[in-house]
C-alpha cells in the first residue's frame, strides 16, 4: 500500500466518522434535546449552531484541514444561530416561530452564501474575496454534496433491499440493527461523509466544469425567452398585467436565474469565460434585459404593498427585488463601459454576495423585524381607513406574526364604539380557531350570525344566573348549527331547554340541552363553557326508572319551570324525582 492510498483510507474513515458523529448529533437534536431543552428559544439557538455547525463542516472539509475547518465552521454557525435565536423571541411558542420560515430562509442563506467565503479565507487567508476561489469552491460544494447526497440515497437503497432478501430466509440482523434508534442518523451521517471524501479525491474527474459548460447553453434560450417577453409588453394594459395573481415570484425567480447564467457565462476569470462572439454577445443581452425584470418585478411587489399593505411576504420579496435589482444595475452598467466588463461582474458578484449577507443578518435582528413592520401597516391600514375589518389581517395577526401581532391586536381590540365592533369581533373569531378557512368563513358568513341569533331566540336557559350568548353559541360548528337551530325552531312548548349550573365537574359551568327529537321525547346532550365558549359533548343516558332512558315533553316542560334541583350522587347531578341525569354520563 503507497502513502497515498494510506493517506486516502484515513482520511476516508475520519470523514466518515465525523458524518457518525453529525448523525448522532441530529438523532439528539430530534429526539433527545426537545425534552431537555424546554426553553424554545434555547432550543431553537442550540439546534442551529449544531446543524449549521455540521452543515459546513461537512462542506469545507477536505479542501481545508479537519484542523482549521473546526474553527472557521464554528465561526460562520454559531453567530447564524445566535441571530436565529434572537429572531426566535419574536414567538411565544417553538411551533409559532417554526412557521415562521422565511427567518429559517435567512439563517439558511448566512450559510450557503457565507460558507465560501469562510473556506477561501481559511486556505488563503489574504485572497479571501477572491473571486476565481470563490466561483471554483462555491460550484464545487455544489457537485460534492450532490453527489455525496446522491450515494447516500443509493446506499439505503441497497440496504432496504438487501434487509428485504434477508427476511425472506427469516435473517433479521439489517432491521434490528435499524431498530436502534440513533443507528439510522448514523448510518447517514457516515455515508455521507465518506462520499464527501471520495468525492473530492475524484475531483479531477467530477468537476463542477461540466455542469457548467451545460448551463451556458440556456443563456441564448433565456434571452429569447426574456427578450419576447420584454417586445410583448407594450402591447398590454400595464394595470391589468398585475391584476391577477401577483407575478413578482415568477418574475423573480426568472432574474435570480438569469443573474445565475450570466455569472456562470463569465466565470472566474476571462480566459475560461464564453469565448464565441454569439455567446458573449447573448450574455451582454441578458444581463442587459435584466433590468426589465428587475423593474418589473419592483414594480409588480409595489402594486401589492400599495394595494393591501406590507405582510413579512412581501417585504421579503421588496428585499430580492432591491437585490436583484442592484445586479441588473450593476450588470447593465457593467456592459455599457464596455471595456472588462466581464471582470467588473465579477467584482460586483462579491459585493453583492457579502451585502446579502448582511441584510440576512439584519433580518433575524430587531433592525429588520418583518412581523412588528407587518403588524404597524396593516394596524395603520383599518386606523386611516385605507382597509375594513372583513379585510384586515387579523388572523395572520392572531397566529402568524408572534408577539407583534398580538401587540397589534390589543390596539385595535381597545378600540372604543359601534364603529369599531366588526374589528372586536374578528380578533374575536380568530381566537377561537387556528384553522385560516374557517376563520374566513364565519367571518364572512353572514347566514351563520342569523343562524346563531335564531337559535338563541329559540332556547329557553334556566338555572340560577345562567345565561347563553351569541358569542357562545357562535364556536359551534355548522352542522350543529343547522341541526339544532332547525329542530327548534319548529318545537312546540316547552321547545328547546338549556339548564346551566356547577355540576362540580369540569371547571367552569356545565350544562344539559334538552332537544326535542322523537314524538313526545327529548334527546339531553352534554355542554361545557370554556372561556365562554359552548361546548357540545355526548349524549347522555338516564340512570335511574330501571334504565329506561327516555327523558318526557313533561320532564322538560317541569325543568323548564325550574322544578329540579342539582344536587349530588357520586357527583352533582340534575334530578327529577327518581330520574338523575348528569352531563358525565
Amino acid at each position: 500500500m503507497t502513502p497515498a492510498d494510506s493517506k486516502d483510507i484515513s482520511s476516508r474513515a475520519t470523514m466518515a466518522l465525523i458524518g457518525g458523529v453529525v448523525g448522532f448529533a441530529m438523532w439528539m437534536l430530534i429526539d433527545v434535546v426537545p425534552d431537555v431543552l424546554t426553553n424554545p428559544h434555547v432550543f431553537v439557538t442550540v439546534t442551529a449552531a449544531v446543524a449549521g455547525f455540521s452543515g459546513v463542516l461537512l462542506g469545507i472539509v477536505g479542501p481545508v484541514p479537519l484542523r482549521r475547518a473546526v474553527p472557521g465552521a464554528l465561526g460562520l454557525a454559531i453567530p447564524a444561530a445566535l441571530a436565529l435565536g434572537w429572531a426566535s423571541l419574536r414567538h411565544e411558542t417553538l411551533q409559532g416561530f417554526g412557521d415562521d420560515g422565511l427567518a429559517l430562509l435567512a439563517w439558511a442563506v448566512i450559510l450557503f452564501v457565507g460558507t465560501p467565503f469562510m473556506a477561501v479565507r481559511l486556505i488563503h487567508p489574504d485572497r479571501w474575496r477572491n473571486y476565481g476561489e470563490l466561483f471554483d469552491f462555491s460550484w464545487s460544494v455544489v457537485v460534492r454534496y450532490s453527489a455525496a447526497w446522491l450515494f447516500a440515497g443509493v446506499f439505503w437503497g441497497i440496504l432496504l433491499l438487501s434487509n428485504a432478501l434477508f427476511e425472506i430466509v427469516a435473517i433479521t440482523i439489517i432491521e434490528d440493527l435499524l431498530d436502534i434508534d440513533p443507528v439510522p442518523h448514523v448510518l447517514t451521517g457516515a455515508v455521507l461523509g465518506l462520499a464527501l471524501t471520495v468525492v473530492y479525491e475524484m475531483r479531477e474527474y467530477l468537476s463542477p466544469f461540466m455542469v457548467l459548460r451545460l448551463m451556458r447553453i440556456l443563456v441564448p434560450v433565456m434571452v429569447v425567452v426574456v427578450g419576447v417577453f420584454a417586445l410583448a409588453l407594450p402591447f398590454r394594459d400595464m394595470n391589468n398585467l398585475f391584476g391577477g395573481l401577483s407575478p413578482s415570484a415568477t418574475l423573480l425567480v426568472v432574474a435570480i436565474g438569469s443573474i445565475t447564467l450570466v455569472s456562470v457565462a463569465v466565470d472566474r476569470s476571462d480566459d475560461r469565460a464564453v469565448a464565441l462572439r454569439f455567446m458573449r454577445l447573448a450574455t451582454e443581452a441578458l444581463a442587459i434585459l435584466l433590468v426589465v425584470l428587475a423593474g418589473l418585478t419592483v414594480y409588480a411587489i409595489w402594486l401589492r404593498v400599495d394595494q393591501h399593505g406590507w405582510t413579512p411576504e412581501r417585504l421579503a420579496a421588496a428585499i430580492a427585488a432591491g437585490i436583484v435589482s442592484t445586479y441588473a444595475v450593476v450588470y447593465a452598467l457593467a456592459v455599457a463601459r464596455r471595456g472588462g466588463w466581464m471582470q467588473h461582474v465579477r467584482d460586483a458578484n462579491v459585493w453583492v454576495a457579502l451585502g446579502v449577507i448582511g441584510v440576512a443578518f439584519l433580518w433575524l435582528t430587531p433592525v429588520l423585524n418583518p412581523e412588528r413592520i407587518a403588524t404597524n401597516s396593516q394596524v395603520a391600514r383599518y386606523l386611516d381607513g385605507r382597509v375594513s375589518a372583513d379585510d384586515a389581517a387579523v388572523w395572520e395577526m392572531a397566529h402568524d406574526w408572534g408577539r407583534a401581532g398580538q401587540v397589534g391586536l390589543a390596539r385595535l381590540a381597545a378600540l372604543e364604539g359601534e364603529e369599531h365592533a366588526d374589528i372586536r369581533k374578528a380578533i374575536d373569531l380568530a381566537g377561537q380557531t387556528d384553522r385560516r378557512h374557517v376563520f374566513q368563513r364565519r367571518s364572512g358568513d353572514k347566514a351563520r350570525e342569523i343562524k346563531v341569533a335564531d337559535l338563541l331566540a329559540n332556547l329557553t336557559v334556566v338555572g340560577s344566573g345562567a345565561e347563553m350568548t351569541a358569542d357562545a353559541l357562535s364556536i359551534l360548528p355548522d352542522f350543529r348549527l343547522d341541526d339544532w337551530g332547525q329542530v327548534c325552531a319548529r318545537a312546540s312548548d316547552p321547545g328547546c331547554v338549556v339548564v346551566i349550573g356547577d355540576f362540580g365537574g369540569a371547571e367552569g359551568a356545565e350544562g344539559i340541552l334538552f332537544l326535542p327529537r322523537r314524538g313526545v321525547h327529548y334527546d339531553a346532550i352534554q355542554l361545557r363553557f370554556e372561556e365562554d365558549r359552548l361546548i357540545a359533548g355526548a349524549f347522555l343516558r338516564n340512570q335511574s326508572r330501571d334504565g329506561v332512558a327516555e327523558i318526557t315533553e313533561d320532564d322538560v316542560a317541569r325543568i323548564k319551570a325550574g322544578d329540579f334541583e342539582i344536587a349530588p350522587s357520586s357527583r352533582k347531578s340534575l334530578w327529577l324525582d327518581d330520574l338523575e341525569i348528569s352531563p358525565d354520563n
